[in-house]
């Protein structure tokens, strides 16, 4: 009967056999979205390379650039919020629920990551076209004084928000999700792999924090991961079984 058939259905989509094109649509958006901030400052400051640049050359770029800063800053921040709730629709996809261990580990991590990625980037809209504009004007002796405060916040900023909220965080979400999809078959096993391999690149990010030569390009890992949410976006429109 109706009743049966409706009950049927709402289990399958719980469960990762029905199409979800709002989770998918949101998905490919997302990893779309993470392109525009490369764009839009790169072409402005030089970004990301631009962050290894000495304070008094940073500084002076945000202040002759501030609009596109401030714009592609905001739209970075609007990527990163979006990652809690992608990753929370691709639980639920992956695994039916929220309420086992495994799940609530991958929510866990993907809202500390969504948290301490937009500590770290509200200081780029806030704190540092401030100091910009402050240095812009100052005389000599306050110019120094100034690059070190950019210095400071820019060291403790990146900390919380690329090391956490970029690499570690985000890793250890995404390959718990992985991890769990290959013992449940929430997903294709190639999505699952590929998502482990992401993982490995976006973790590697944090590997200089203890001491040790980089491994990964942020841009390379950035772009992995991005890919493969976008292939998982796509999946999302196409109804699946269980896999292995």
């Amino acid at each position: 009967n109706n009743s049966t058939q409706h009950q049927t259905e709402s289990t399958a989509a719980n469960s990762g056999t029905g199409r979800d094109y709002l989770l998918g649509g949101l998905l490919i958006f997302d990893a779309l979205l993470s392109i525009v901030p490369v764009v839009i400052l790169g072409a402005a400051i030089g970004w990301p390379a631009s962050l290894g640049k000495p304070a008094v050359e940073q500084l002076a770029a945000i202040y002759a650039n501030a609009g596109a800063v401030i714009l592609g800053y905001g739209i970075y921040l609007l990527y990163s919020i979006l990652i809690a709730p992608v990753m929370i629709g691709l639980t639920r996809r992956v695994f039916g629920g929220l309420s086992h261990a495994l799940p609530a580990i991958v929510v866990a991590f993907a809202v500390l990551s969504t948290l301490t990625r937009t500590i770290g980037i509200l200081r780029w809209l806030t704190v540092m076209p401030a100091l910009a504009a402050l240095h812009a004007t100052a005389d000599p002796a306050k110019r120094e004084q100034i690059e070190l405060v950019f210095l400071a916040i820019t060291t403790y900023g990146g900390g919380i928000g690329e090391i956490l909220g970029v690499s570690l965080f985000m890793a250890i979400s995404v390959a718990t999700l992985c991890v769990g999809s290959l013992l449940r078959g929430g997903m294709p096993s190639w999505l699952a792999y590929s998502g482990l391999a992401s993982a490995g690149l976006i973790g590697a990010l944090a590997v200089p924090t203890f001491g040790l030569p980089s491994l990964v390009p942020v841009a390379v890992a950035v772009s992995v991961l991005s890919t493969w949410m976008l292939a998982v976006g796509i999946w999302c429109f196409w109804p699946s079984n269980k896999h292995r």
